[in-house]
């Protein structure tokens, strides 16, 4: 398994050879009913003992077993219905006045020169679906201008900023960059970091583009209990958009 690192500090003082598992670990896992992810103890070696423990211990079990006890007890439960908002609280460009609309306008154009404005990008994905493991802004949907969906956005937050300094009647280093947010997942984020860097990202400047990665959470079975991606470690998943507030 290449070479053979240090024991993380939540492994150290533990048997690596003992023929069982960590009593505080195990009676930790009986406890949310997942002591199964260490039925294979026996059979590893001190090394993927140690990296299985690792992996355990770096799980927030409370809080994965909430989420997983709400998953399971909202089955088979009706959905919520979904109402439209009330109709007084609706409105249209198309009812506003020429005024109005021109004044709203100017009031976004000039929050936007003042650096009140940020996009944020959902961009955790694979394009798994569309027969490709790349991140799915790197994937070209057939476009004419065979521009992927990361150029897109690029481009129309470049536009947005022209039209911000056309607008102050200054040039593009008089209006602030709009910041871009851009939320990756473990498993698209080396590549949409490469994707970037290999397009000098597409025309915005390097220091206006946050990368960051959302979390993952263990992937379980109908009945709850964590799937095991392999002996030593368990199988994880990107943690969804709601990712993106934690």
């Amino acid at each position: 398994m290449g070479e053979l690192m240090p024991l993380p500090a939540t492994t150290t003082g533990v048997d690596l050879n003992a023929a069982f598992p960590p009593v505080a670990l195990m009676e930790r896992l009986k406890d949310y009913g997942q002591e199964d992810a260490l039925a294979h103890w026996p059979q590893l070696s001190p090394r993927e003992r140690q990296l299985l423990l690792h992996d355990l211990q770096s799980l927030d079990l409370p809080r994965i077993d909430r989420i997983i006890r709400c998953s399971l007890t909202s089955q088979g439960l009706p959905i919520a219905a979904i109402e439209p908002v009330p109709q007084s609280n609706v409105s249209t460009l198309e009812e506003r006045t020429a005024e109005e609309r021109e004044r709203w306008w100017k009031m976004g154009l000039k929050a936007i020169s003042q650096g009140k404005l940020a996009v944020l990008l959902l961009a955790g994905g694979q394009g798994t679906r569309l027969g490709s493991s790349d991140p799915k802004g790197c994937f070209n949907i057939g476009l004419p201008s065979g521009k992927s969906l990361f150029q897109i956005q690029a481009e129309r937050i470049l536009c947005v900023q022209k039209l911000a300094s056309q607008d102050i009647n200054e040039d593009s280093t008089g209006c602030l960059p709009i910041h871009w947010y851009i939320m990756t997942s473990p498993f698209t984020n080396e590549a949409t970091r490469k994707y970037f860097e290999t397009h000098k990202y597409f025309g915005l400047s390097a220091d206006q583009i946050t990368f960051f990665q959302q979390g993952t959470i263990p992937c379980v079975s109908k009945d709850g209990r964590f799937i095991m991606e392999t002996p030593v470690k368990v199988a994880k998943a990107p943690d969804g958009n709601g990712g993106v507030y934690s």
